[in-house]
């Protein structure tokens, strides 16, 4: 009788040979094997190889099922089996961007561990997914961040500002605003996949969003530091930024960025009827410019 450890053995090799059907197969039977003997370290290795081999044939959701089953598994086996569950954290992001989703929690979860077991390829590739780098703005991604702009202003706006300008933030006005904008736009995270966006006027940070899933992640950290070097390269002195009133979220982190709240002011804000009079906060930040 042929038992899991030998099946996953001999699957390797058959992938090796580049025999994939055979190994596949293989790893299949291993599976099934260890799910009705209940032997959980081979079920969790199963899932990983069949995971991979899904993922490279074209089959994005099996490879994410049996990925997010083998990072669950992992995960009750407890702290000595953490290399494992980098892995399977890994291939659980790359079958989520397979399936043209948001990976950034598993990459993220993927890299603390490889960082924390000191695997640099790991870590490597797992900085280079997360695409924590700030780049400008490209055309094919007009409406991937007119999207982000239009939900992340109606997650920290629609409680807070006057109905009447609710209404006139729609998703087209977003985009348009968004195409005239495209050129002085800066976006955090991979190309079709924008983490995040800002968007500086003169002196003026106009806009900052980050997209849901990348909050708390230290991403607009990083969003924040780009905009204010650009900023400084400008020769902006003093820079300011208007901040809803009420949106105490965001209020919070400009203060933790090192923003000054310097008073409350009307200003006109653009929508696609004219400017709008909203009061808001307005805050300040010296800046000082990096030397070369």
């Amino acid at each position: 009788m042929r038992d899991i450890d030998w099946l996953l053995t001999e699957a390797h090799a058959l992938r090796e040979r580049g025999e994939l059907d055979p190994a596949r197969a293989l790893y299949h039977e291993a599976l099934e094997k260890a799910r009705a003997t209940g032997e959980t370290e081979g079920l969790a290795k199963a899932l990983r190889h069949v995971s991979d081999l899904d993922r490279e044939a074209g089959r994005p959701e099996a490879a994410l099922a049996a990925a997010e089953e083998a990072a669950t598994l992992y995960g009750a086996l407890g702290r000595e089996r953490r290399l494992d569950l980098a892995n399977a954290l890994r291939l659980t992001a790359l079958a989520l961007e397979a399936l043209g989703r948001p990976a950034l929690q598993p990459w993220r979860e993927a890299g603390d561990l490889y960082a924390e077991l000191d695997i640099a390829a790991g870590l490597a590739e797992a900085e280079r997914h997360l695409g924590l780098v700030v780049r400008p703005a490209q055309s094919v991604e007009l409406a991937a961040l007119a999207r982000l702009w239009w939900q992340g202003w109606r997650d920290a706006h629609l409680p807070i500002v006057p109905e009447a300008l609710a209404q006139l933030r729609t998703l087209e006005s977003f985009t348009a605003r968004m195409a005239a904008a495209l050129p002085r736009v800066r976006v955090l995270g991979p190309l079709g996949a924008p983490m995040g966006l800002h968007l500086i006027k003169d002196d003026e940070l106009n806009q900052l969003y980050l997209a849901a899933e990348a909050r708390g992640t230290g991403a607009a950290a990083v969003l924040m530091a780009d905009a204010e070097t650009h900023l400084a390269d400008a020769s902006v002195q003093t820079a300011w930024l208007a901040c809803a009133i009420g949106n105490d979220r965001a209020a919070r982190f400009y203060e933790k960025s090192g923003w000054t709240r310097a008073r409350a002011e009307t200003v006109p804000t653009e929508t696609s009827v004219g400017s709008f009079p909203l009061e808001v906060w307005r805050y300040e930040k010296v800046l000082t410019r990096s030397e070369p």
